[in-house]
This record gives C-alpha cells, sequence and structure tokens, in this order.
C-alpha cells in the first residue's frame, strides 16, 4: 500500500538532508584518497551511484517518486515508463537502472578517450556529482556523450559508427532538451583552430542572443508538450523553487557557484586547446569535444541572459549537459600533465563550494 502523503513530501527532511550531506563529504573523501589507487576506483564509483540513488538533496528526487507510483504512463519521456515496468515496482531499482546505466556510460567515455577512471572519479564527485544526481536528464547527457567519444575514435567501424549515431539520437528519449546538442553535433567535425573558436565566440554570442529571444517560447512549448498543462503556467511551476532560491542572497549566491563552476572550467579548456602554449600536445578528438561544448555553451550563456519566462531555466539545463565533457576534458588535462593538480584543485574550488554550502545551508534553513 503506497503512502500518498509520502508521494506528495516536496523537498527532503532536515534528516534527509543531513544525510545526503554525510554521504556527499564521504564520497569526496573516499574520491580524494582513491584517485591514484586504481584497484580502488571503483568503490568510488560505486560510492557516487548510491549518493545518486538517495539525491534528496533535490525536489526532483520526491516529484520523479511520485510519478513513478502514480502516472508513470502518461509521462512525457516514455523511456521512463519502459523502465519502470521492469523496476518490479521500486523506485531503488527504477533510479538504478537510470543513474546506473548513466554512469556505465560515462566510464565507457573516459575509456573511449582512453583517460584513465582514477583521476576522472574525483573530478567527477567534485565537480558534477550534485548536478548529476538529480535530474533524470543525466541519462540522457550520458548516452549522448557516449555517442560523441565514439564518433570522435580514430579507430571506429561501420558499426561503431552506426552505433553512436543510435545514442546520440536516442538521447533524446532520454530528455527531449537534448535536441539542441543532438542538432548541433556535426559542428564538432569542423577543423579545430585559433581562428574558428574565435569566430565561434564573436558570431555565437551576436547570434545567439538574436536567436535566443525567438526560440525560448517554442522551446518552452517543446519541454511541456503532452503534459496536459498550459506551458507557462508548467515552466512556473518548474521554476518556483528558483524563484523562493532568489529571495534568499546566501543562497542566490551559493546557486550560482554551480554554474560559476561551469564558466571558469569552460574558458580554461578553451584556453588551454586553443591558445596556451600547449596546444600542440592536445588530442584533436580533444580539441573537437571542447568546439562542441563552446557551441552549446554559448546557447545556455544567451538563453541564460533573457527575461523571456523560462528562458534562464533552459539556459542553465543546457549549460548543465556539459558536466561530461568537462570532467573528461580536465581528466584528461591532468593525467597528460598538461594541467598541474594545483590548477586542477582550484578549477574544482567553486563547485565545492556550491555543494558544501546548498545542502549545509539547507540544513541550517530548518
Amino acid at each position: 500500500m503506497i503512502d500518498i502523503e509520502l508521494l506528495m513530501q516536496e523537498e527532503a527532511t532536515q534528516n534527509q538532508y543531513i544525510i545526503d550531506f554525510v554521504l556527499m563529504n564521504v564520497v569526496f573523501f573516499i574520491a580524494y584518497l582513491n584517485k591514484d589507487k586504481g584497484y580502488r576506483v571503483m568503490f568510488t564509483w560505486f560510492m557516487i551511484l548510491i549518493f545518486c540513488l538517495y539525491a534528496f538533496w533535490d525536489t526532483d528526487y520526491f516529484s520523479f517518486r511520485y510519478i513513478f507510483h502514480t502516472e508513470l504512463k502518461g509521462f512525457r519521456d516514455p523511456l521512463y515508463y519502459y523502465l519502470g515496468e521492469v523496476s518490479f515496482g521500486s523506485y531503488t531499482i527504477f533510479r538504478l537502472l537510470i543513474w546506473g546505466t548513466a554512469l556505465y556510460l560515462f566510464k565507457k567515455t573516459i575509456d573511449r578517450f582512453k583517460i584513465s577512471s582514477n583521476i576522472a572519479a574525483f573530478i567527477f564527485a567534485i565537480f558534477y556529482l550534485l548536478t548529476f544526481s538529480f535530474g533524470r536528464i543525466s541519462l540522457g547527457i550520458a548516452m549522448y556523450f557516449y555517442g560523441v567519444s565514439i564518433l570522435l575514435s580514430d579507430n571506429k567501424k561501420m558499426s561503431d559508427f552506426v552505433w553512436g549515431l543510435l545514442l546520440i539520437a536516442g538521447s533524446y528519449l532520454g530528455h527531449r532538451a537534448m535536441i539542441v546538442p543532438i542538432v548541433l553535433t556535426p559542428i564538432m567535425m569542423l577543423r579545430p583552430n585559433k581562428i574558428l573558436i574565435t569566430a565561434i565566440l564573436v558570431i555565437g554570442i551576436i547570434v545567439g542572443q538574436l536567436a535566443a529571444s525567438f526560440v525560448s517560447d517554442l522551446i518552452v512549448g517543446s519541454l511541456v508538450i503532452g503534459s496536459g498543462i498550459d506551458a507557462e503556467e508548467a515552466l512556473l511551476d518548474y521554476i518556483a523553487n528558483e524563484n523562493d532560491v532568489t529571495m534568499n542572497w546566501k543562497f542566490a549566491l551559493t546557486s550560482s557557484l554551480r554554474w560559476y563552476s561551469i564558466y571558469i572550467l569552460m574558458a580554461y579548456c578553451i584556453w588551454v586547446c586553443f591558445f596556451s602554449a600547449k596546444k600542440t600536445s592536445i588530442a584533436l578528438e580533444i580539441q573537437r569535444l571542447v568546439i562542441l561544448c563552446t557551441v552549446i555553451f554559448i546557447i545556455a550563456f544567451n538563453f541564460q541572459q533573457f527575461d523571456t519566462i523560462g528562458a534562464s531555466e533552459i539556459g542553465e539545463r543546457i549549460l548543465y549537459m556539459l558536466g561530461v565533457p568537462l570532467v573528461t576534458t580536465l581528466s584528461y588535462f591532468r593525467e597528460k600533465n598538461i594541467c598541474s593538480t594545483k590548477v586542477m584543485l582550484l578549477l574544482l574550488l567553486p563547485a565545492l563550494m556550491y555543494a558544501e554550502g546548498f545542502i549545509f545551508g539547507k540544513i541550517l534553513s530548518f
């Protein structure tokens, strides 16, 4: 018998926030200790998965639980209905299928780029764990970038090429917002150089400001199509928590660190790949990955600047897609000694401050 009052829970209790705060820091500690220990790294990934299964810290955990037990069949992304059918009525197993598969695909992406998963697990835990753990879009993101890693591989066969395309197209089933990177995929095949990246940055900002205003309402509609409710009402419900946060400057400042951490790492990756003296030592597939990330970043940034209802929230959702490729790129830099440990830790500091500050602030708010 399902407890309806439990299903209608909208936010974590103080004890649940404390559980996540402790668990998150355990993951950070283990990831730090194990970042150079190959035989222990799988335990780090296991703990990351455990945190994702019990990500009480975000309201999506509870809203998705309600949908799972009451109206999953009518959910706008059919993939999750089919996953629900094989979850034996267990929400934990349901999350295991989603986040377990997403983490497996991310691990495969790291392997495709020939990057050790030791340092990648550490960077992932600090930089992306909190964002990765809350939204079902994480599965779509992991599918997409694994497909990208296959297409960028030098040794791919025709069967690999087809499989990569299927993964990229299939990421749309994970979340409809994945249509943005799917459409942009061919850009990564351009020959990367300083002129190209400069043109993308300059033209992208100018054109993007014009285009974002025009299409923001269209994307709002596409995100809620099939939900049976008015688009504007859906977006207002979706961003309600964000509006509440902005009323508290401390939470607003802490929350902003989430996307500032992406801004900083994106700028660093662009600089190293195309303007630094080390650019000649960087693999072509990593440079192409950064080109794709740059275009996605510009689109996200442009949306964030608009006051149109839901536009900034759409921009943030697109921005969060960059977690997987940025973790991959920074892991590559560190493994190849392009980036020192000190620089890596400085780049991760804003993300760490966000993760610690957000959950700890929620605990203190009770």
